[in-house]
């Protein structure tokens, strides 16, 4: 079962966001279900909020419950497990067309076309998706585009989907017999992004300011006060984020991304340091 998170504060999205710091960070993908209520309480959620959640997520193959002594604990099922690799996967494929779009562009194109057969036809939509998360344009129907080269990707996104596609794939120069600013706007639109982007640059701003003082407080670690906050920090910038080509700055040189991405970086930093301390209690 594919987990899809529609909402930032859903119950499913953060037990998830807990259990993914506990996997990376702890190595770890079990957890009571008395520091599952304690740790919910920091989104503000009720005891019988959280108790109908576990039940769907358990229902859903998100969890695992188990009856331990006195206690009852969960740990992640497969379902689970997937969606956790899926956000995680999402937020470092931005990561990598960052540094690509910090470092020189040779001014080459890569270029790739899938052919669909019937059998291939059910995946497509899968395919365009990850395609998408790697930073891909649709320059026509089955082709796209990307200044940066990536036969790896591709073969791993073909693999991954069990696809027989055709897949012709080109790298070089390319002519473009157009204004390059509108072209790059009609095939990575872009501007689409710049008011979501300016947004998440000052509410998250005014948080920062407010946070600097007050990360290092014992009152703040121990009443886990920044797991709200890195949460909502790591949704709300993935939201935007996923869709950003981050094109070369030769390509696209002022870009809102730029400031929203050290923003981000400078924010999780002191946000992760509180967090690993508060969690760190819990088992």
């Amino acid at each position: 079962m594919k987990v899809i998170l529609r909402k930032n504060d859903s119950a499913t999205s953060l037990l998830l966001f807990i259990y993914n710091n506990y996997w990376v960070h702890f190595n770890k993908d079990t957890l009571r279900l008395s520091s599952l209520l304690q740790l919910m309480m920091a989104f503000g959620k009720s005891e019988t909020a959280t108790r109908m959640a576990l039940s769907r997520t358990v229902k859903a193959g998100i969890l695992i419950n188990k009856n331990d002594a006195s206690d009852v604990k969960y740990t992640l099922d497969t379902s689970g497990k997937e969606a956790i690799n899926t956000w995680n996967e999402e937020m470092q494929q931005f990561w990598k067309r960052y540094s690509l779009r910090n470092t020189l562009w040779n001014e080459k194109w890569y270029l790739v076309n899938l052919e669909f057969g019937e059998v291939d036809k059910q995946n497509k939509s899968t395919v365009s998706e990850k395609l998408r998360q790697n930073g891909f344009g649709i320059l026509s129907t089955n082709t796209w585009i990307s200044p940066y080269y990536q036969s790896d990707e591709i073969q791993t996104i073909l693999t991954e989907a069990n696809m027989t596609t055709k897949v012709v794939e080109m790298y070089g120069d390319m002519t473009i017999h157009e204004d390059i600013a509108s072209f790059v706007e009609k095939v990575f639109h872009l501007k689409d992004l710049e008011k979501p982007y300016t947004n998440f640059i000052k509410v998250f701003n005014e948080k920062l300011e407010e946070t600097e003082k007050l990360y290092r407080e014992d009152w703040f670690v121990e009443g886990g006060h920044s797991l709200p906050l890195l949460q909502a920090l790591g949704w709300e910038f993935l939201s935007i984020a996923i869709d950003d080509a981050t094109l070369p700055k030769k390509l696209y040189p002022a870009w809102a991304g730029d400031t929203a991405a050290q923003l981000m970086m400078k924010f999780r930093r002191i946000l992760l340091e509180a967090t690993i301390k508060y969690l760190g209690k819990f088992d």
